[in-house]
């Protein structure tokens, strides 16, 4: 089924806006990319821009004297390659805006694309930051509940219990009084699930401490009891969990 994707960029400055800097700045940008523009300007109300593709692609530039500053681009082609040259010129738009603002950003969002026309339903973004390590978006949706997106790839949702289940062995292994190692699993839900089997100890290793506390914060059905994932180490008889990075960890273990 034929779909559009609409992506939006969405900067908050922390001075008013120059407007004409901007649309100066952002020009190449978009001629970079064969895009014909058209400007508006209303008197104190900033200026609106049009950039129109001969593909069938199009992109909006809204900028308000306040210092909000909205960038929507829509495209038709679904394809890998179109993709592709999305997300290029959304990063293109990125960067510019930075070098023009020189520090000026108190607040900048890539918003997740939001599908029109798909058989899917929309998704809505529920949270949306950066770690040291990655960018982190929990967005939620009718069909699956809250999904886990790390820089743009699905990681889990709610009503992935069969997914977790499936890693574990499908209920085939027994971890009765056994020692368990997981590497990342920052979501909660194997921990969450493997301690109902009575091992003897279980070691979570997760780099991302962020990733932890989106997890407690907006994905309850998946970790069950936030208290499982405290900071630091895990509080209980057979269970511990360690931010640091997975490969020390591993020659650490190795070592003994």
């Amino acid at each position: 089924m034929a779909a559009t994707r609409h992506n939006t960029l969405d900067f908050q400055l922390c001075a008013k806006a120059d407007g004409d800097a901007i649309l100066k700045g952002l020009q190449s940008v978009f001629e970079e990319q064969a895009m014909t523009e058209t400007i508006y300007t209303w008197e104190d109300h900033g200026y609106l821009a049009t950039y129109i593709n001969k593909n069938g692609s199009f992109a909006s530039l809204r900028i308000y004297p306040h210092g909000l500053v909205l960038m929507d681009v829509q495209s038709y082609n679904n394809d890998l390659k179109g993709k592709e040259e999305i997300e290029n010129l959304l990063n293109k738009l990125e960067e510019r805006m930075k070098e023009l603002c020189q520090g000026n950003i108190g607040r900048l969002k890539q918003l997740p694309a939001l599908v029109l026309g798909g058989k899917i339903n929309k998704y809505w973004p529920t949270a949306d930051g950066h770690s040291p390590y990655q960018n982190i978006k929990i967005l939620h949706s009718k069909q699956f509940g809250n999904i886990l997106i790390l820089s743009g790839d699905v990681n889990l949702a709610e009503n992935d219990l069969a997914y977790t289940q499936a890693i574990m062995g499908s209920r085939k292994e027994d971890y009765t009084d056994k020692e368990e190692l997981i590497l990342g699993g920052g979501n909660g839900g194997i921990l969450y699930e493997i301690v109902k089997l009575k091992p003897k100890m279980v070691t979570m290793v997760e780099t991302d401490q962020m990733v932890i506390d989106e997890y407690k914060k907006y994905m309850r059905k998946t970790c069950g009891d936030p208290a499982l994932l405290s900071c630091g180490i895990l509080k209980g008889n057979c269970m511990r969990s360690l931010i640091h990075g997975i490969m020390g960890i591993l020659h650490c273990l190795e070592e003994k």
